[in-house]
């Protein structure tokens, strides 16, 4: 009975330590954000401003690290910015589709739907932008894709 006893502890301790590398090994995998300089040390973690320029982010915002994937920096950056944020879905369009012309983008189309799309071209950069907005759970987040790439119209000379 003893040795019984003896084998379940130490199968139950070396499942407990799986299950703790595990975790271990899942955070080694994710992404760090870039070094904090003077002007980003202020910025919510992690800070994908500077990588992603140019475009206009809610206040909130919490960046899907699995799901986005950019290439490039400053105004010139391609990819896919994928983040949530707590505001509702109609005020993340509303806040996007003013504030991007902030950033020198033009609206070529909009649909506010579930999900609600903006379609976005920015002429001093040579990029288009695709945005998808879609309702989150029951708790409220919104869920937000940004895919920016190359447009081949009216890049900068």
């Amino acid at each position: 009975m003893l040795y019984r006893r003896k084998s379940v502890i130490g199968f139950c301790l070396i499942l407990a330590g799986w299950g703790l590398s595990a975790c271990a090994e899942k955070e080694s995998v994710k992404a760090t954000p870039p070094p904090a300089t003077a002007s980003t040390a202020t910025a919510p973690a992690p800070n994908m401003a500077p990588i992603a320029a140019g475009t206009a982010l809610p206040a909130g915002y919490k960046i899907d690290l699995e799901r986005t994937i950019i290439f490039g920096t400053n105004e010139k950056w391609t990819g896919r910015l994928a983040y949530t944020t707590s505001t509702s879905a109609d005020a993340v369009f509303d806040f996007l589709h003013k504030e991007m012309a902030n950033f020198g983008w033009m609206e070529v189309t909009s649909m506010r739907a579930d999900p609600s799309l903006l379609a976005l071209n920015s002429p001093a950069t040579g990029r288009s932008a695709v945005i998808t907005i879609a309702r989150g759970s029951v708790l409220g987040s919104t869920h937000v894709d940004m895919v920016v790439s190359l447009s081949g119209a009216g890049q900068a000379r």
